[in-house]
């Protein structure tokens, strides 16, 4: 038998070997049917389907870039300006007589001013375990959980009657009570002292020497009686309502941790892609991959393979089953259709995502067909 007559029996009956066959045909993953048919799948129960359009995409990155402001607000200090003092903190008194002063006209420490009145400095003392300072004639001054204001009020009280027409200004000379701590990607991991008038977490990170990995690959991350705030560094030098103020006691974290996703399929590479932690787009992250291979791949059958938070998509939650608090989720998307390149440009990538790129049917003949080739030609070589 010829050659030619073996190809065109192959050819007559590869729509039957196909059907038989394509099973034993090597391929890279499933195929679009088989994802298509998730839902479905007995193994992983719960699995959602979900096609993407422009609509869903721009939700999807809408909530993503914008962190809860409510949760925001309530983590900024609402009264960056007022400090109060706690123990360990260092004060220093000053009192003011009007002439004729009386109680404070000699002293080491008064001096005589130009309109005759005394003043006096009592020296630095640290506010004790107990919150309170010593200050002569008015004994123990209960400090803490007060400002400087408040303090210095209470001692002109205390001194009203015994001094004539005292004044009093208090000031802070070290903070030793409040402070934040920032670690972790700095150069120089410290605590940094709450001043009055606030400190933002760019300058607790300046404090430490700021980050030693590139800005875009830094997530910030501010703990605070067991709740979690995380931010992008970018976001927060950009955006001046995320540099908030912080409180006495945060842990300021700065994280690198690079984000990777998967891409698998019909790609021109297969890869693991890092990015930075800002995000990047599903159509980023399919030209940092090389973009769809156009001899292999079916452009409506792009997938990305998630597990969802319940939160982001609740209609997803209630009608799918949780696997470890999240939902299993197959987006979808058909680059046949030119509107999805603006959802792809929208639609967020998020860290450890895989992104499936399936084969085109027609592939499964080219490989027959290459199958075919492979027996003839040693036929051919051989007659």
């Amino acid at each position: 038998m010829s050659n030619i007559k073996i190809c065109f029996i192959a050819l007559g009956f590869a729509p039957l070997l196909l059907g038989g066959c394509s099973a034993y045909l090597p391929y890279s993953g499933p195929r679009a049917a088989r994802v298509d048919n998730v839902e479905h799948n007995q193994e992983l129960r719960g699995i959602r389907l979900v096609d993407v359009d422009y609509g869903l995409a721009h939700l999807l990155r809408t909530r993503l870039d914008s962190p809860d402001m409510e949760l925001l607000q309530d983590f900024a200090n609402p009264t960056p300006s007022l400090y109060t003092v706690g123990p360990g903190d260092v004060l220093e008194v000053h009192i003011w007589e009007a002439p004729p002063a009386m109680l404070f006209a000699t002293g080491l420490t008064s001096t005589s001013t130009p309109s005759g009145s005394m003043m006096t400095t009592i020296p630095p003392q640290m506010v004790n375990a107990g919150g309170t300072i010593f200050v002569p004639f008015a004994g123990r001054v209960p400090c803490a959980g007060k400002s400087t204001q408040e303090i210095a009020e209470e001692i002109r009280r205390d001194l009203q009657g015994k001094a004539h027409d005292p004044q009093v200004v208090v000031s802070l000379v070290r903070n030793r009570a409040q402070s934040i701590s920032v670690v972790g990607n700095v150069k120089d991991s410290k605590q940094v002292p709450l001043e009055p008038g606030g400190v933002s977490i760019l300058q607790a990170l300046a404090a430490a020497g700021g980050v030693v990995q590139p800005v875009s690959k830094v997530t910030i991350q501010i703990s605070r009686a067991g709740r979690v705030l995380r931010l992008p560094l970018e976001k927060v030098i950009s955006d001046p309502a995320a540099n908030i103020s912080l409180r006495a006691g945060d842990v300021v974290t700065a994280l690198y941790r690079p984000l990777h996703v998967t891409v698998m399929g019909a790609t021109r590479e297969t890869k693991e892609i890092d990015f930075e932690a800002t995000g990047i787009s599903l159509a980023q992250a399919l030209a940092r991959a090389g973009g769809l291979n156009g001899n292999e791949a079916d452009a409506r059958a792009v997938y990305v393979f998630r597990m969802e938070s319940p939160e982001l998509l609740p209609d997803l939650a209630r009608r799918g089953h949780l696997v470890d608090g999240k939902v299993p989720v197959v987006f979808r998307f058909n680059f046949s259709n030119p509107a999805t390149i603006f959802a792809a440009q929208q639609f967020p990538v998020q860290n450890r995502d895989l992104i499936y790129v399936a084969s085109a049917p027609v592939t499964d003949l080219q490989k027959f067909l290459g199958l075919i080739v492979q027996i003839v030609y040693p036929i051919h070589l051989n007659p």
